[in-house]
């Protein structure tokens, strides 16, 4: 077992090394840097939006205003190309960490269930492995 453990460090390490990883790192840094009112803005709006769900949901009668803010807050961080271009890394590389998980599963055992590329499991079959 120790031994599949230092080989999952290993793995890790390749990941860690992958240039869209790196490259999500250096943007993040820039995010946090270069959006920090915008940032500031969403998270303020989120909180508000947190404290509105608690105090009455939908029928709070500031939901409304407290929703859209919370939509257009969200929009003006997402919108930014360096915000664009994280999220796309960010897929990618969990494209490619889904994928070795696939493989890795596959061969293991052609009957586990393994989750689509939407993260959902297919009914039936079993686990046969031995």
């Amino acid at each position: 077992m120790t031994e599949i453990i230092i080989q999952a460090y290993q793995v890790l390490d390749e990941i860690l090394k992958d240039e869209h990883y790196i490259e999500m790192k250096r943007l993040n840094q820039s995010i946090i840097k270069k959006y920090e009112n915008e940032i500031s803005a969403f998270n303020e709006a989120k909180d508000l939006y947190s404290q509105i769900m608690q105090e009455g949901g939908t029928y709070h009668p500031d939901f409304k205003r407290v929703s859209n803010l919370l939509s257009e807050t969200k929009r003006k961080l997402y919108e930014t190309d360096d915000m664009k271009r994280y999220v796309l890394l960010e897929k990618t590389l969990q494209t490619e960490i889904n994928t070795f998980l696939a493989d890795l599963t596959e061969f293991i055992s052609p009957h586990m269930k393994t989750p689509d590329v939407f993260g959902i499991i297919k009914k039936g079959g079993s686990c046969h492995v031995r």
